[in-house]
């Protein structure tokens, strides 16, 4: 996909919001629209990530970043698709909340010695 990206069809600005685009659809979508203090509880606090979740479906998406014509939307998803889906920018974001799942870890373990929850995180997340 970066390929793509990088090739002379893509402006700089669509590259822009392209990565912006895959970043949002990357996040949770049960947290776009909800008030800051929601997402911050999910240890969300990074401005970008606070910001394109204000989102709430693509249609807002378009308005938002000037995009006149929704089938670019439909495109991109295709474009996301065709290189493998979104795991490897879930990471982006998710990475940062590691340390609040190892905490997680820590509570459940010594609750219930029970952590596959937390060990596929560790698989998905971390690469472990």
């Amino acid at each position: 996909m970066d390929d793509e990206i990088n090739s002379p069809k893509f402006s700089a600005y669509k590259r822009q919001e392209f990565e912006s685009y895959i970043l949002w659809r990357s996040m949770p979508s049960i947290l776009r629209g909800q008030p800051k203090h929601v997402i911050e509880k999910f240890g969300i606090d990074d401005e970008l990530a606070m910001s394109l979740l204000e989102i709430k479906n693509q249609t807002e998406f378009a308005k938002r970043f000037g995009i006149k014509d929704l089938g670019t939307l439909t495109e991109w998803n295709k474009k996301i698709e065709e290189s493998g889906g979104l795991l490897k920018n879930v990471n982006s974001w998710a990475k940062k909340l590691t340390p609040n799942v190892l905490s997680a870890l820590y509570r459940e373990a010594t609750k219930t010695g029970k952590a596959a929850e937390v060990k596929a995180w560790m698989e998905i997340v971390e690469g472990m």
